[in-house]
């Protein structure tokens, strides 16, 4: 069993296609995306639609969550923001919506004697339209992530969310951050190939992407934030 996941494409629609080609490559069983696909960059719709037509599993992130239920159900969006989330909604259409409204929080699956889950980060409680615990359980809660870590009941898990990655294990609890494929400032991007045997391997796969066309699409599309996004999220410096 090999299973691809990657996460935070946020618009990269040139990361996005890369990746899905190499994936091609693979021996995969199962592709999922662990969230995030729209926000930031130029091509939401167009990296949300690669998802749907290639019929891949998407978890939702927070970013389909404030299109779902509205900028306010995010503490984390300042009011600054609000008005590039409200831009990104206006992109998506009824085909989107629906496709959105089925996808879950979480993925539980279980092979062998291992159990792992998948989510675009840990959740703290699956009722409340923002789920998640704050991004400070990795730095200043961090005493806290052991137990939260154990209440999943999960062997592996992955998340996105935290866009730098990360690795920690927690009395053989492995917890995995794959970190964002789409928010990267070089010409590089990278996904995840979990292989399942006997034991359990987890590879990070780095490739290449054609990051100018990236820097086309956003000087094509203009938006909300966008000269500031380019920045802080892509390396792009559009003034």
């Amino acid at each position: 069993m090999r299973i691809a996941l990657f996460s935070d494409i946020h618009g990269n629609l040139e990361a996005l296609k890369e990746i899905l080609k190499d994936i091609e490559k693979e021996n995969i069983d199962e592709i999922i995306c662990l969230g995030d696909i729209i926000g930031i960059g130029p091509d939401s719709k167009s990296c949300l639609d690669l998802i749907i037509n290639n019929n891949i599993k998407l978890i939702l992130g927070n970013h389909e969550l404030a299109y779902l239920f509205g900028t306010s159900s995010d503490y984390n969006i300042e009011e600054s923001e609000r008005e590039h989330y409200k831009y990104i909604a206006s992109t998506l259409g009824d085909i989107e919506r629906k496709f959105l409204e089925k996808c879950p929080l979480f993925i539980d699956f279980k092979y062998g004697n291992n159990k792992f889950k998948f989510m675009h980060f840990l959740i703290k409680d699956k009722n409340l339209k923002y789920p998640y615990h704050s991004l400070n359980l990795l730095t200043t809660l961090k005493d806290c992530l052991g137990d939260v870590v154990k209440k999943t009941n999960s062997d592996y898990i992955f998340v996105g969310h935290e866009h730098t990655g990360f690795e920690q294990d927690f009395d053989n609890i492995k917890l995995y951050g794959v970190g964002s494929s789409g928010c990267v400032k070089r010409n590089i991007t990278s996904y995840t190939i979990i292989d399942i045997k006997t034991e359990v391997t987890v590879l990070r796969k780095v490739i290449t992407y054609n990051k100018k066309k990236l820097e086309e699409a956003l000087l094509r599309e203009d938006y909300p934030e966008r000269s500031n996004l380019a920045s802080r999220y892509f390396g792009i410096n559009l003034d």
